[in-house]
């Protein structure tokens, strides 16, 4: 039961953009990556021949040298990142900022040292076939032959490649655990929420779509919903819509308010126990007490299932996770 827990907490690893035919793309990605770098070179690098005009040549110099050739360095490169991955048991990553630092670092040598592997390989193939069928060590050497000149001038391009790689795959892994993480928590009957409000404004009677709602407030006993806009008037009170609405996307702030979660933007501290709590209209702000504020801090960070705030979350978990070893 213990094994079991301990999986449900940590995010599973797949690593799954080593997968398919997608590293095609990231191949183009990392040659595109490595010219850039080159524009602080005189000439302006590898880009000299697109400024001064010469599209064609420069196209197929891009695919026909750097291109086709570079595919043998990724091609290894994602090799050596599962065969590392297997090798140090990294099938899981809790989600705690140590456990995420020991990630990176762990895979620092495994991108440095990839060089070692795919360098040689892959300038001595390009080799081979730019000057087939005349060879000569001159041609070979200092140019084709892996030296530590090689070796920078592959390093800052597949470090920052390798990273990105690596942490979009997590990411994705993330967002995929968060999921699965909200249907095991989610209750019995979830699908049976509130999803429409009978509603009405000036013109006269509508019905709402919740999911557009950006919060609710009860004043002097007149319950209403607040859309981008609009003001509607409402006959559940806060503590009916409180029961039948997802607590995934709804959140009630204080006595006199309900938000949607999948428009809340952040929150600070004001004064003694109270925060402000700020949606993503960029005017709408509330008071919350320290004590609701540790409920919305655990619906935000877990429970909010709203995929566009996927990125949001990710980075607020890395926040949560340093402040509470701080604390």
């Amino acid at each position: 039961m213990q094994t079991s827990t301990a999986q449900n907490d940590s995010i599973p690893l797949s690593f799954r953009l080593t997968r398919g035919w997608a590293w095609l793309a990231y191949t183009l990605v990392g040659v595109l990556l490595y010219q850039l770098i080159t524009l602080q070179r005189p000439g302006f690098g590898e880009f000299r021949r697109l400024l001064e005009g010469r599209i064609w040549e420069y196209f197929k110099f891009l695919f026909g040298y750097y291109f086709l050739f570079e595919l043998i360095s990724v091609f290894i490169f994602l090799r050596i990142v599962r065969w590392a991955a297997a090798r140090f048991g990294m099938s899981t990553l809790r989600p705690d900022l140590k456990s995420l630092l020991r990630y990176e670092l762990r895979f620092l040598p495994v991108i440095m040292g990839s060089i070692l592997v795919f360098g040689p390989v892959t300038n001595g193939v390009r080799y081979l076939a730019v000057f087939y069928p005349d060879y000569s060590w001159a041609a070979y050497f200092p140019e084709y032959f892996f030296t530590a000149r090689m070796f920078v001038n592959y390093a800052l391009p597949f470090l920052i490649f390798g990273y990105v790689f690596l942490n979009v795959s997590l990411f994705l892994d993330y967002n995929d655990w968060q999921k699965a993480h909200l249907e095991r928590l989610a209750p019995p009957g979830s699908n049976d929420f509130l999803k429409t409000l009978p509603a009405r404004d000036e013109q006269g009677e509508t019905v709402l779509d919740i999911s557009e709602v950006l919060w609710f407030e009860v004043e002097e006993k007149n319950y209403r919903a607040f859309t981008r806009g609009k003001t509607f008037d409402i006959r559940k009170t806060l503590g009916e819509l409180e029961a039948e609405l997802d607590p995934a996307a709804f959140f009630r702030i204080n006595r006199s308010v309900i938000v949607n979660l999948h428009f809340f933007k952040n929150y600070s501290f004001w004064e003694h126990d109270k925060y402000i709590v700020r949606l993503n209209d960029d005017k709408t702000e509330f008071v919350i007490q320290r004590a609701r504020l540790k409920e919305l801090r655990r619906r935000i960070g877990v429970e909010n299932s709203c995929t566009s705030c996927s990125i949001a979350r990710f980075f607020l978990w890395l926040r949560r996770s340093g402040r509470e070893k701080k604390d």
